[in-house]
């Protein structure tokens, strides 16, 4: 969890600037590298002092301005790499020298946040080895099914996955393709984060916090040889006889559960609410069962497009879908049967919507 003082020095920052991004970019990278983030909010200057926990002295800081990041390399870091200043003014160019005898930069986007970072590691300022790439878990928090979503649809379209390259061991099962496991997850977290997310950044694999954002999100994870062609979900004893002897209602059934649909709906709908609720009945599973496991109970009912206009391709957009409660939907699911059968006995379909 971010502390509550480093989130008082990011409202600082505009929230259409690219220094916001930076911002959080630069955070991203110094929890990775072990640094310790010490907000300091007494007086007029803001900032997040980046420490290192063995030492307790403050390397860098990062004061908040609205379009930029005022960045310090500290007396400390200075004094431990000597060369240093001289070799960040001809980089970065001169400044005044203040009365501590620190050197200051801005840093206005994550390009210049990298440009600073891999300067540092070249002068062995800042740790480099593989494991302070790696941002630490709680970085990802924002990723949501709807980033997931997008970031399939877009390799299941055809978008090249680089920079994290094909798949080794795993695979996701996504709408009959195989997609890598790691390229659907950085391009849902460069997507939620606003920053580059690179292969370097986190781990994929068995007990990751990449494998289980994406199977939370409904995604199976499959070892390369393992058979599966990434179909829909199967449908239970209970949905195939509701369906039984209507091509219709057996299509409608897995266009809603598609993979990763219900996830990014149930996303956006506690982010547009603030929780989730029964849109028929107005039930409110938290209310009702005192949990967060009772929200197992809102499932995700395609309601706005026809049945005969789900025709192989149609892409399924999440306002075509609704969050009911499993006893809404079940009612809503005969109600439709009804519907398609009288439909069906009348010979022409009558564009009534499938809600």
């Amino acid at each position: 969890m971010v502390d509550e003082g480093v989130l008082h020095v990011r409202a600082l920052f505009s929230a259409s600037s690219p220094a916001l991004a930076a911002f959080d970019y630069l955070m991203a990278h110094a929890q990775a590298a072990g640094f310790r983030l010490v907000p300091r909010l007494a007086g007029a200057v803001k900032s997040v002092e980046l420490q290192l926990t063995a030492q307790r002295r403050n390397h860098f800081s990062a004061q908040a301005s609205p379009n930029h990041i005022n960045f310090y390399l500290r007396g400390p870091v200075l004094s431990e790499h000597e060369g240093l200043f001289a070799s960040a003014v001809d980089r970065f160019g001169a400044i005044p020298r203040n009365s501590l005898g620190e050197y200051r930069t801005h840093l206005v986007s994550p390009a210049s946040v990298d440009a600073m970072l891999d300067f540092l590691r070249g002068h062995g300022a800042w740790p480099s080895d593989r494991h302070a790439r790696r941002f630490v878990a709680g970085t990802f928090t924002p990723v949501s099914g709807e980033h997931l979503l997008n970031a399939a649809r877009r390799l299941a379209a055809g978008l090249s996955p680089r920079p994290f390259g094909p798949s080794t061991d795993y695979d996701v099962l996504f709408d009959g393709i195989r997609l890598p496991p790691k390229a659907v997850f950085g391009l849902a977290a460069q997507e939620a984060l606003a920053f580059p997310v690179r292969p370097e950044n986190f781990s994929a694999g068995e007990g990751t916090v990449c494998f289980r954002i994406l199977r939370s999100a409904g995604y199976p994870i499959v070892a390369k040889d393992a058979p599966g062609d990434g179909g829909m979900l199967p449908i239970d004893a209970d949905e195939r006889a509701w369906a039984e002897g209507q091509p219709r209602l057996v299509t409608h059934l897995r266009r809603e559960r598609g993979l990763g649909l219900a996830a990014a709906k149930r996303d956006r709908f506690r982010a547009e609410h603030g929780r989730l609720y029964c849109e028929r009945c107005g039930l409110d599973p938290v209310e009702r069962y005192g949990s967060q496991v009772g929200e197992a109970c809102i499932e995700v009912h395609h309601s706005k497009v026809h049945l005969a206009d789900m025709v192989d391709g149609h892409v399924t957009n999440l306002d075509d879908l609704e969050c009911l409660c499993a006893s809404c939907h079940r009612v809503t699911h005969r109600e439709l049967k009804l519907q398609t059968v009288a439909e069906d006995a009348l010979g022409a379909p009558q564009r009534a919507t499938a809600s």
